[in-house]
């Protein structure tokens, strides 16, 4: 057996990832459950489309469900990322990367406490914790990178552009906690709209 699998440091970033992995799946999961239309009472046996007819009813829902998952779906991408480079971690990094992790996790309740946005705190509260759960994954990559928990080749090039590559999810979160006062339209289409836009201006300055 090889020195790098005996390293407790290394057997450790694979739980952590393993772990991180799993609540990602269950929030992704429970996104969707928690937002589809209700069909307990079977009310859509009687419309002239069964359950295409409830989900054309409930569209905003659906459009719920395709932004909520779609930004655990991009955390998750950002966290694998940041991950892969990675061969080793130590307190410090499992610490930020859980407490990351949390601040996901408050998105949610947030997002699941409001669902038709009725508020403006909501969407506000919602943007607030990706954008505090993205800069802080950002600076806990910067932090493995300097305590040495990145693989041996990493170019400083190649970290450099990994931080900029993954500052699109937060740029976009923090624009949106001010767009949330204008309106649940204009917030949710910011979702679609702002990524697209700073990854243009991201590599526009590269």
């Amino acid at each position: 057996m090889s020195a790098k699998t005996n390293d407790p440091s290394g057997i450790y970033l694979k739980r952590l990832s393993n772990f991180i992995d799993i609540v990602y799946a269950l929030i992704f999961f429970h996104l969707i459950v928690t937002y589809l239309p209700k069909i307990e009472s079977m009310e859509w046996a009687s419309k002239p489309y069964g359950l295409w007819s409830l989900l054309v009813e409930n569209k905003s829902e659906i459009l719920r469900i395709i932004i909520g998952a779609g930004l655990a779906l991009m955390y998750w991408n950002q966290n694998n990322a940041l991950f892969k480079n990675l061969v080793r971690t130590n307190g410090t990094h499992v610490a930020f990367s859980l407490i990351q992790l949390f601040l996901v996790c408050l998105y949610v309740y947030f997002a699941i406490a409001d669902p038709g946005l009725v508020t403006k705190s909501s969407p506000a509260l919602q943007a607030g914790c990706l954008a505090i759960a993205g800069f802080l994954g950002v600076a806990n990559w910067r932090y493995a990178v300097k305590a040495g928990l990145t693989r041996e080749d990493l170019e400083n090039d190649e970290a450099k552009a990994i931080t900029k590559s993954n500052l699109m999810e937060p740029l976009t979160a923090v624009v949106n906690v001010g767009l949330a006062f204008v309106g649940p339209m204009v917030w949710t289409i910011a979702w679609f709209v702002l990524p697209a836009v700073f990854t243009w201006l991201l590599n526009k300055r590269s």
